[in-house]
């Protein structure tokens, strides 16, 4: 299996850059891709022991990860997309920038531009479509409380930011979940859910989460909604933390479907 690996060829000038990036150059570029990832295939399943102990690191890892966190500001940019409800192509909407301000395990997020125009005043704490929260510390956190009762299991191994990492699918019943849909806050619902988690084989840190709701009730008028979070080490001051660097969140809802690319830059200390 061939999974979350993506080749990317940036061409400025495609007929003149066609002619001088090979065939051969492609094959023995997807080859490599292909022949790293049969590696990982062919790797051995971790004995049920290695299992508990690669679970109690990761578990250890998001216990500790919101008490572990500096009070910081960041940008969090927001690339909104829309397509109609038979999957047509992707059109950009809205690009929101926002400023994020992390203190005390508190989360705040005000709306500063959209599409390059500043927002004052008031307008600036209107919730947008499609908003979230939990990149900093629930998303990873309920996974392994105990309050969420989580099935967890083995997947596979993969390879994140050439780090090798263990794959963990879970899933929490609707009894045990705390993930809250609404919409236009006209109707809520507490509702199951699953996902993977990917985690360092040294030090139990989650360099990726994902989710996806299950069961959603037909008021929430969503028929799917899913969300990847990426963490990357960033430097705030003198230290070094494991911060979001980029999320994908999407959307598909009764009348259309969205999908919002978050991206998190110039991480700074708050005092």
């Amino acid at each position: 299996r061939l999974d979350h690996c993506t080749l990317l060829l940036s061409l400025n000038n495609p007929a003149r850059r066609v002619e001088t990036l090979s065939s051969e150059v492609l094959r023995t570029l997807l080859l490599s891709i292909l022949l790293a990832a049969a590696c990982l295939a062919q790797e051995p399943r971790p004995t049920s022991e290695e299992q508990a102990t690669m679970l109690a690191a990761m578990a250890r890892y998001t216990e500790n990860y919101v008490g572990s966190l500096p009070n910081f500001l960041c940008e969090l940019t927001t690339e909104q997309y829309l397509s109609g409800t038979k999957h047509e192509k992707w059109k950009s909407g809205d690009t929101l920038v926002a400023q994020l301000t992390y203190s005390n395990g508190k989360e705040k997020r005000l709306l500063e531009a959209i599409n390059d125009k500043p927002v004052k005043g008031s307008a600036a704490r209107l919730r947008r479509p499609l908003t979230t929260e939990g990149e900093f510390g629930s998303i990873l956190v309920d996974v392994f409380a105990d309050s969420t009762n989580a099935k967890i299991d083995w997947n596979r191994w993969d390879t994140i930011q050439g780090k090798k990492v263990a794959v963990f699918d879970y899933a929490v019943d609707k009894e045990h979940s705390l993930l809250r849909l609404s919409r236009s806050d006209l109707a809520t619902a507490l509702v199951a859910y699953h996902g993977s988690v990917f985690g360092d084989l040294e030090t139990g840190a989650i360099l990726r989460v994902t989710n996806q709701a299950d069961d959603i009730p037909p008021e929430i008028q969503i028929l799917l909604i899913a969300t990847t979070v990426d963490y990357e080490e960033t430097r705030i001051g003198s230290s070094v933390y494991l911060l979001p660097s980029q999320a994908s969140v999407l959307d598909n809802a009764t009348t259309a479907h969205i999908r919002n690319e978050l991206f998190f830059r110039n991480y700074r200390k708050f005092e």
